[in-house]
C-alpha cells in the first residue's frame, strides 16, 4: 500500500500552486477583525424599523446600510467557504463557517422587516420614490420586490423564516461532509503498473484512460462506494426536497420548481427545457444501456493516443497562460480580459489536484461568471 501514489495533502502542496485568498483576507486574524464588526453593524437595521415610508431618502439609507452589510457578508462568508473548500475536514474552518452561518442567519431575521415594510408603501407612493435621484441606484433592487409581493408574507412570518436559515442547511452540510470528507474510494492500477488513488480529482482522470477495462473498473469502484451509501444519501436528498417544498408552499408557490424558477424573469423557456429533456430521458437511458450495459465507459472513450483533460491546468502555465486567456476572452472586452490576466498571475489557479479540495473552478467561475456561462 506505500506504493500507491496519492494526491498531496494540502500542507504538503507549493504556495504557488494554491489559489490566492489574500485579495480577500491576508490573515484569518484579519478575517477576525470583520467579523466582530459584522457582529456589531447588523443591529443598525433597527435604527430603520417603521421608517422605511417616510421618505426617498430615508428608503435610500436603508438599502446603502444593507448593502454594504451584504458585501461585508459576502466578503466574509467567501473566504470561509473557500478556506473550508481547501479541506473539508478542516475543524477550524469548519467552525469559521459556522460562526459566519450563525451571523449572517441572525442579521436576516433583524432584516426580515424590511421587505413587508416596502410592500406596505402604497403603488402611488413608491413609484414617486423610484422616480427619486436619490433612489435612482436602487430602482432595479425596488422594481424585484414589488414583484415579490404575492410571494412576501408578514414580519412576523418572514421572522421566524429567517430563523430557520441555518437548520434548513443541515442535509446540504451532512452531504458535503460525507462527499468531501468522509468517502474512501480505495486505489486502481491505471493499466501501466502503477497504483493510484482513486478520488473525486483522480476519477475523471482515470475515465480518460485508453483502457477500456480499467475505465470500468474505475466507474464501478467509484459509484460502489455511493451506493454502499445509498439509504443515508436518500435520506439527505429527501430532506432536501422537504425543506424546499416547506418553503414553496409557504410563500404561496405552486411548487418547488416555480419558486426555485422565479427569480428568472424568463423561467417559462427554463419549463420547455426540462420537459423537453424529460420526454428524451426514455430514449436516451435505452441508448446508453445498449452501447455501454450502464455505466459511463463509451462516454469517455479518449479519441487521442495522450489526452490532456485540462489545458490550463496540465499544459499552460505561467506568461503562457495568460497570453492563452487573454486570446480566448478577447470578446469579452479589454477590462474583464485584464481582470482574468490579472487573477491568474497572480498564481491563484492551482496546476496540482490536491486531497480534500474542491474544484479551483469554485473561485474561478465566482469571479469572472460569464465563461461559466459558455
Amino acid at each position: 500500500m506505500s506504493d500507491v501514489k496519492k494526491l498531496p495533502l494540502r500542507s504538503q502542496v507549493a504556495v504557488g500552486d494554491c489559489w490566492d485568498l489574500s485579495s480577500l483576507y491576508a490573515s484569518d486574524q484579519a478575517w477576525e477583525a470583520d467579523f466582530r464588526q459584522f457582529e456589531q453593524q447588523i443591529s443598525g437595521y433597527d435604527d430603520y424599523r417603521g421608517r422605511l415610508g417616510e421618505s426617498a431618502q430615508t428608503l435610500a439609507e436603508c438599502l446603502q446600510f444593507d448593502l454594504e452589510i451584504d458585501q461585508l457578508a459576502e466578503r466574509l462568508g467567501t473566504y470561509a467557504f473557500l478556506k473550508t473548500a481547501e479541506d473539508q475536514a478542516n475543524q477550524t474552518y469548519q467552525a469559521l463557517v459556522g460562526r459566519f452561518q450563525s451571523v449572517a442567519v441572525k442579521a436576516s431575521q433583524i432584516a426580515s422587516y424590511m421587505r413587508p415594510e416596502i410592500l406596505e408603501i402604497p403603488a402611488a407612493q413608491m413609484q414617486e420614490y423610484m422616480d427619486a435621484p436619490v433612489l435612482a441606484d436602487f430602482k432595479l433592487v425596488l422594481e424585484r420586490i414589488v414583484r415579490y409581493r404575492a410571494h412576501t408574507l408578514s414580519n412576523a412570518e418572514e421572522s421566524l423564516l429567517a430563523m430557520q436559515g441555518e437548520m434548513a442547511q443541515t442535509a446540504s452540510k451532512a452531504f458535503r461532509q460525507l462527499n468531501d470528507a468522509d468517502l474512501k474510494f480505495g486505489s486502481l492500477d491505471n493499466g501501466e503498473g502503477q497504483e493510484i488513488e482513486l478520488s473525486h480529482a483522480t476519477f475523471s482522470e482515470f475515465m480518460k484512460l485508453p483502457h477500456r477495462e480499467v475505465r470500468k473498473a474505475a466507474f464501478e469502484q467509484y459509484y460502489e462506494r455511493f451506493a454502499d451509501h445509498e439509504n443515508t444519501l436518500a435520506a439527505m436528498l429527501a430532506g432536501t426536497i422537504h425543506g424546499d417544498v416547506y418553503y414553496a408552499k409557504a410563500r404561496k408557490y405552486p411548487s418547488a420548481l416555480d419558486a426555485a424558477l422565479f427569480p428568472i424573469t424568463y423561467h417559462a423557456a427554463f419549463m420547455k427545457t426540462i420537459e423537453s429533456v424529460h420526454s428524451q430521458l426514455p430514449q436516451v437511458r435505452s441508448t446508453w444501456t445498449s452501447v455501454g450495459g450502464g455505466w459511463g465507459s463509451p462516454t469517455c472513450t479518449p479519441t487521442t493516443p495522450t489526452c490532456q483533460s485540462c489545458p490550463i491546468l496540465n499544459s499552460v502555465h505561467g506568461p503562457r497562460r495568460s497570453k492563452w486567456s487573454s486570446e480566448s476572452l478577447k470578446p469579452l472586452g479589454s477590462e474583464y480580459c485584464r481582470d482574468v490576466t490579472k487573477w491568474l498571475e497572480r498564481s491563484v489557479v492551482r496546476s496540482l489536484s490536491q486531497q480534500r479540495q474542491a474544484e479551483w473552478c469554485l473561485q474561478f467561475v465566482a469571479r469572472f461568471p460569464l465563461i461559466h456561462s459558455f
